[in-house]
């Protein structure tokens, strides 16, 4: 039986026993009974209530209290453990957080979004979101996204390249600094870079995740 199933019968049962419980209470006070029955019927309710709370109980402990944005299965109700998490997964939830603040991967490096002194984003994801656009650029290799790079202020490849080194990837933000300040851009050679280091890329997200997986 799973987590999931026993989490539903416990909570049916919660009901079933505090519903017994309110039943038998009204009944012992309500009804004119002896004195003896009405005293057992208050005694099995009381037992009845302290068994659903008992029931409750288990219930909640079976709940995640604390959804770990990476690992929580809205399925299931849990946090899977961290030995199951995938980069598909990692890049997936990526996705669900870029969409909080563009429409497209493609706004991030040309409407600014990375500019605004008053972005309001967590430092923890700023790494995330550097790897997650390089990634993001490899792995599609579309000429509309190349084109997107090219066109990016100096600003936001300053966001790229600060988060990159926050996660002391000095060489690699220094690697994209240094072709990109080339004007014009050698949008080829960096296209090669970034494909080259694909895995890479990937690589440092999942080990980024993994290692502060109790921050998220």
């Amino acid at each position: 039986m799973n987590r999931n199933t026993l989490k539903i019968l416990l909570g049916v049962a919660t009901v079933f026993f505090a519903i017994v419980a309110i039943v038998l209470l009204i009944l012992g006070v309500t009804l004119e009974l002896s004195t003896l029955v009405r005293v057992i019927l208050i005694i099995v309710a009381l037992l009845a209530l302290v068994l659903a709370g008992e029931l409750g109980y288990f219930t909640y402990l079976l709940v995640d209290k604390n959804p770990n944005y990476f690992l929580y299965n809205t399925q299931t109700k849990r946090n899977i453990s961290v030995q199951k998490l995938t980069f598909p997964m990692i890049n997936s939830r990526m996705n669900r957080f870029l969409s909080g603040y563009a429409t497209s991967e493609g706004k991030f490096w040309n409407d600014r979004v990375l500019d605004d002194p008053y972005l309001d984003m967590e430092d923890k994801f700023k790494p995330l979101v550097a790897y997650k656009l390089l990634y993001g650029l490899a792995a599609n290799d579309a000429e509309a996204g190349w084109r997107c790079l090219e066109n990016a202020s100096d600003d936001t490849i300053a966001f790229i390249c600060k988060a990159l080194r926050s996660n002391g990837d000095k060489d690699f933000a220094a690697a994209i600094e240094s072709t990109m300040k080339q004007k014009p851009v050698n949008i080829r050679m960096i296209r090669d870079y970034l494909i080259r280091n694909k895995k890479y890329i990937s690589n440092k997200m999942f080990r980024y995740v993994c290692e502060n997986i109790d921050n998220f």
